[in-house]
């Protein structure tokens, strides 16, 4: 089957990236070729200049000479050894030498020949002399065979060192790429390793073998970080659909029954029975949705507002489960000893502590089952058969407290549950940040059997 459009490219923008040993090698090309070039213009410009500074200071030399010489001896040619000679007419310069149009006092030029060859290079300087009284014009020109036969030599020398640095270059381009290995290597490695990973395995990624060095090392971690937040968000998925698929059943249950009887009789007050069932099952389904949803979605916790836990909430929680302690001997008591101040919206504060209550009730045969709010903890206390058992005729025991810890754990409060040491158990939700403002409150208590 022919790849899609989105894989081809980026197949083809695959094919078109370099890898890390090209680049590698592509960039100390460019960087040793830039070292050369400048090296040897370097050492150009230094010949050149040291070329001109000396030539300069000689024919001011051999100007000084010349008014020596003509002052015992008037030419108008003449030669000032070893290199130079001297010119009193313009004309009187070969023609194979070009003058250039301008020339400034006491400053070497170098120039061409005629043919425009600089195989030899000449300098030429004009001057001013006086000689008897007479001011008189001067060009000289000089040639240094010696100095461009010396500059060759230079040349000669330094191309034996380009030589030599031309080999370090390449012993160097070979280290670089070994290091280049070595480095990337590792890398190479955990690419084959991610190439070769199921969806469904979802185990930590190992360090590959190699050179483990710190970006290597951060790298696995954060992909590993990476793994595990797209493991919760799974986990989290298939968490909504156990608990949707066992938490509304109940519910709509409840509104298929009431549907059903509301046909079978024409008494008010049983037809305000079952409309009062209807409500309260599907309040209790908008709710469980609701928990569900934002048990199942990113939210930003810490742009929630704190708010009062009032006591008639958790007596609502405990009225809504009373039907389970129907027939047992059980008693059930609130106690609420501070004001309680909670980040939690009250949905999931329902869900939260109903399903604790639930649990509870449907644990105890007889005894007690006793609900403490502080501002430090909520505590689910029973007497009931405890933990690592299962109660008959209850179903889905235990998801109830799935879906509690999954609450706390979003919210960041911590449950626990702890077996009693005369029976039963204790459910203990510590709150985070609680605040208490307010001096104890008055104990609110309700009996159940």
């Amino acid at each position: 089957m022919p790849p899609s459009q989105p894989d081809h490219i980026i197949l083809k923008v695959f094919r078109s990236v370099k890898s890390a040993k090209q680049l590698t090698f592509t960039y100390f090309s460019i960087v040793a070729f830039a070292i050369i070039t400048f090296h040897f213009a370097l050492f150009d410009i230094t010949l050149d200049k040291l070329e001109r500074l000396t030539t300069q200071n000689r024919l001011l030399h051999d100007k000084q000479q010349a008014e020596e010489l003509l002052r015992s001896h008037f030419q108008t040619q003449f030669e000032i050894p070893p290199f130079s000679k001297a010119y009193l007419n313009r004309q009187d310069i070969p023609d194979n030498i070009t003058l250039p149009k301008k020339m400034k006092l006491d400053q070497a030029y170098e120039i061409e020949r005629g043919d425009g060859s600089l195989e030899d290079e000449y300098y030429l300087m004009y001057s001013k002399i006086q000689v008897n009284g007479q001011e008189h014009s001067l060009y000289l020109l000089h040639f240094d065979a010696i100095y461009e036969r010396s500059e060759a030599e230079a040349f000669q020398a330094q191309s034996k060192q380009l030589l030599l640095s031309f080999s370090l270059l390449c012993i160097s381009l070979w280290v670089v790429l070994s290091i280049s290995k070595h480095l990337t290597s590792p890398l190479a490695q955990l690419t084959k390793t991610l190439q070769h990973r199921t969806p469904q395995d979802l185990s930590p990624i190992p360090v590959p073998e190699g050179v483990a060095t710190r970006e290597m090392l951060q790298l696995v971690e954060q992909l590993n970080q990476y793994q595990n937040q797209i493991h919760e968000l799974l986990e989290r998925e298939r968490a909504f659909n156990r608990y949707a698929s066992h938490e509304l059943r109940t519910p709509l249950m409840v509104i298929k029954g009431a549907v059903s009887l509301l046909g079978q009789s024409n008494d008010a007050q049983f037809i305000e029975k079952q409309r009062q069932r209807l409500r309260q099952a599907s309040t209790e389904m908008n709710d469980f949705v609701s928990t569900l949803l934002s048990l199942t979605r990113e939210e930003d916790i810490s742009r929630l507002s704190y708010r009062t836990l009032t006591p008639q909430e958790v007596e609502d929680c405990v009225e809504s489960h009373q039907h389970l302690l129907t027939g047992k001997q059980v008693q059930c008591q609130i106690k609420m000893t501070d004001s309680v101040h909670i980040k939690m919206p009250e949905t999931s504060f329902k869900i939260l502590l109903g399903n604790l209550i639930k649990n509870a009730f449907a644990c105890t045969e007889h005894g007690q089952v006793s609900v403490k709010v502080d501002s430090q903890q909520i505590q689910v206390i029973d007497t009931g058969i405890g933990l690592g058992s299962t109660p008959r005729g209850v179903e889905g025991f235990g998801l109830g407290l799935l879906i509690a810890h999954d609450i706390c754990r979003k919210y960041d409060w911590q449950l626990e549950l702890i077996n009693n040491d005369h029976g039963g158990c204790t459910a203990n939700i510590t709150l985070q940040k609680p605040i208490s403002i307010n001096p104890p409150r008055v104990k609110v208590g309700t009996d159940a059997t």
